[in-house]
């Protein structure tokens, strides 16, 4: 019996040794673990070897890049809580900073942020390209490339102005909508050729304001640097008016007198209509292109009259 009594308390005392050495692993076990945990939050969070000190911003064009990486300085400056800088790789937010950028400047389109270990990112911008300003019913929007609005107040006049960009004023004052590309993009086109083809053709240097009595009319009237006005239409095509153009100004107005010039209305195909300051409109056929001997024809006719 005494043998029985003394096998069972032995039993007792080996169980509970293990159960003390168990928790004895348990507990350094755990101690381990706390002491790993905080020193990779410190090393990750509190320690300087995932400060960001190095930022790199690519495709700018118009942007400074001092204003853009001012903006995100500004974000990685100061500790959260006061305890954990904000300039760490790991709690850098590139969504937040993607934000940021485009709301302060609206010719931002997209941004791409990649995060380099341990101490760097790259900040790629796209830019919006702007082609022409749209005025109508007293407000003014800034049109891309791809022929989108957006109002011009949110972006900065100083810049915009010195782009010297194409202004379309439309006098019918018909009204914008954001949401739609407001220009048909065959008119938007002929805009955006039209000073460089009249240009290259004739050497007339075409100011940079035009009008039109509505959108939909495919109708341009622009002032010549010389003082006198062209009119446009985009039914007859850039091609056909310049050929008409050059028909009249060769035949029909000499250089020197292009400063009396009134206007050319170049807006139906085949004829010219031109009128001079102090005079009434005349009118020019320009069915074809004329021939040299044509030329001379019109010169030896014009000869003949002043004699």
């Amino acid at each position: 019996m005494i043998s029985i009594i003394n096998k069972k308390k032995s039993r007792q005392e080996t169980v509970l040794q293990r159960g003390k050495s168990k928790s004895s692993g348990r507990w350094l076990y755990h101690l381990a673990a706390f002491f790993f945990l905080a020193t990779l939050i410190h090393a990750l969070f509190f320690a300087d070897f995932l400060n960001i000190t190095e930022i790199k911003i690519s495709g700018l064009d118009k942007l400074d890049e001092t204003s853009v990486r001012r903006v995100v300085d500004d974000k990685l400056s100061g500790k959260y809580l006061g305890l954990v800088e904000k300039n760490n790789l790991i709690l850098f937010s590139k969504k937040n900073i993607s934000k940021e950028l485009m709301g302060k400047f609206k010719r931002i389109e997209s941004v791409m942020i990649e995060k380099k270990f341990p101490d760097e990112i790259n900040i790629a911008v796209k830019e919006r390209i702007f082609t022409m300003l749209l005025c109508s019913s007293e407000k003014c929007y800034v049109i891309n490339e791809r022929g989108e609005a957006y109002p011009a107040d949110n972006f900065d006049q100083e810049e915009l102005a010195s782009e010297n960009l194409i202004t379309l004023i439309d006098t019918g004052n018909a009204q914008v909508s954001v949401n739609d590309n407001p220009l048909e993009d065959s008119f938007y086109q002929f805009i955006l050729d039209l000073g460089s083809g009249v240009s290259k053709e004739s050497g007339i240097i075409l100011k940079r304001q035009y009008e039109t009595p509505s959108r939909m009319s495919g109708d341009l009237k622009v002032e010549t640097e010389e003082g006198w006005k062209i009119y446009f239409s985009e039914s007859v095509g850039i091609e056909k008016e310049l050929l008409m153009l050059m028909t009249v100004l060769e035949h029909k107005i000499e250089k020197e007198q292009r400063s009396q010039l009134e206007y050319i209305d170049l807006r139906i195909d085949n004829k010219v209509f031109y009128k001079f300051k102090d005079g009434v409109e005349q009118t020019q056929e320009a069915e074809a292109n004329p021939t040299s001997e044509e030329k001379k024809d019109d010169k030896k006719g014009e000869k003949k009259k002043k004699d």
